[in-house]
């Protein structure tokens, strides 16, 4: 499993306000209530130190946002128009982190130079976030991306960094909630 090892790795050295944020979102995820993603959406966000956060659900062919959390200075046509733009996406839209992740089953990196790795759709929201890179990670079950995680900072992260490895462990707890198109 991609995030396996990962996992193990984490659960030795996660801190617990981690471990707690990993728990709150494995909850939120097999409750699908839309109060309590929200609030572990925000949290995440705050805990991060992220611009913004975003969750998607796979149902058929599309990904449906699930909860989408922005910094309070993001303006507010820049937040009301992602969401629009990325409710509901077909999995053709690969110019999309979270397409692209959900598609190709692995982690998607985008930075403000994403439209040289054709990522053209997340490289424009980059710019109004005011964020230098995003990324997403898909939920994997069964062979199949059932949801997406992503985080778009101002700070330029790697693998090693403290907000991929929260990202991943959540993840990797989501990835053991049975899921069902709902």
């Amino acid at each position: 499993m991609l995030f396996s090892r990962i996992e193990m790795l984490l659960r030795l050295a996660m801190p617990q306000e981690e471990a707690a944020l990993v728990r709150d979102f494995r909850e939120a995820w097999s409750r699908a209530s839309a109060d309590r993603v929200d609030t572990v959406m925000s949290s995440l966000l705050s805990s991060t130190g992220a611009r913004a956060v975003g969750w998607w659900r796979r149902v058929g062919e599309e990904l449906e946002q699930i909860s989408f959390q922005a910094v309070a200075d993001m303006p507010e046509d820049v937040r009301i128009g992602f969401m629009a733009a990325t409710g509901r996406v077909t999995m053709s839209r690969i110019e999309l982190g979270c397409v692209r992740a959900a598609a190709e089953l692995r982690p998607v990196v985008a930075r403000e130079d994403a439209a040289q790795r054709g990522l053209t759709g997340s490289a424009s929201w980059l710019n109004r976030f005011g964020a230098s890179q995003s990324l997403a990670l898909p939920i994997i079950q069964d062979d199949r991306a059932v949801g997406v995680l992503a985080i778009a900072t101002a700070e330029v992260f790697d693998e090693d960094s403290p907000i991929w490895r929260a990202m991943a462990a959540i993840v990797a707890e989501l990835v053991r909630v049975p899921y069902r198109d709902r």
